[in-house]
């Protein structure tokens, strides 16, 4: 078994240098919601970069208030936008336990949940479920699901679910050096990386730049001001530019006339 932890803005900075020794793998909040800006969890690209640079397998999760399936898509789309540069060892996961989810018919949050990991992994993700064991005994006790991983929160000494489940939140009440207050202490009973390399799945083999200083390509998305894809000046659909210069390891690597695009927004007509 593999021990990690769970975190998000509300551990504010964390100090991962002193939190590496003490775990195996972090799972970061990516965001909440629909896909608004306003909506991304303010510490995710920290906590991202950090685990990075230290070589802490991370995967994320996205805290749902899907409803419908206009909002589930809205959600599918919040979490891409956020990993698409990021290189996930563990799952993207949907994080089903707000109050308005849980009020709804079973049949319904089932086909929400569904429709969202079908569309993560459609995308070429590995993906899975975070809930109590009360809502998957209760809600999302479905054969439509039996498909994707579990990742169980029962805060005991002792793992009860009755399913299969990949991970268990053990605890919300782990301290550890580096972390100002509480955190939520996880198991891995799988081997996620390994699992996620031979399967080709997250993307991480995605490391090869496509193209080179002088290609002409089509950009379809936003244009940020620095390779760090920090602030977006425009977005265009389908306009024809020349590459400048290509930055290796950056979030978006290509320099064009008016500004940097990452890899996902760029294409050329002939290879599509």
């Amino acid at each position: 078994m593999l021990r990690g932890i769970d975190v998000s803005s509300y551990q504010r900075k964390i100090d991962w240098t002193k939190v590496k020794p003490y775990i195996d793998f972090a799972i970061i909040r990516c965001g909440y919601g629909n896909d608004l800006r306003r909506q991304d969890d303010i510490y995710f690209e920290r906590n991202a970069t950090m685990c990075k640079e230290l070589n802490i397998p991370f995967g994320v999760y996205l805290y749902s208030y899907a409803t419908n399936l206009d909002e589930a898509r809205s959600e599918v789309e919040h979490t891409l936008r956020l990993i698409k540069d990021k290189k996930l060892e563990y799952p993207v996961f949907l994080d089903v336990e707000s109050k308005r989810q849980l009020s709804l018919r079973k049949d319904d949050l089932v086909e929400i949940v569904k429709y969202y990991c079908e569309e993560m992994e459609r995308n070429g993700y590995y993906v899975g479920i975070y809930a109590s064991l009360n809502t998957f005994r209760n809600n999302l006790d479905s054969g439509e699901l039996d498909s994707f991983d579990k990742w169980v929160a029962e805060w005991n000494d002792k793992f009860t679910y009755k399913g299969q489940a990949g991970m268990w939140q053990r605890t919300s009440y782990e301290e550890l050096d580096g972390i100002r207050g509480r955190v939520d202490g996880d198991v891995a009973f799988y081997d996620y990386p390994k699992i996620i390399r031979n399967a080709k799945l997250n993307h991480l083999e995605d490391t090869v730049l496509k193209y080179k200083v002088g290609d002409i390509v089509y950009v379809s998305g936003e244009i940020y001001s620095t390779s760090n894809a920090d602030s977006v000046i425009k977005s265009v659909c389908d306009e024809e530019f020349r590459i400048e210069s290509v930055e290796e390891d950056a979030k978006a690597p290509y320099k064009i006339s008016e500004g940097y695009v990452s890899s996902s927004e760029v294409y050329k007509k002939d290879i599509q």
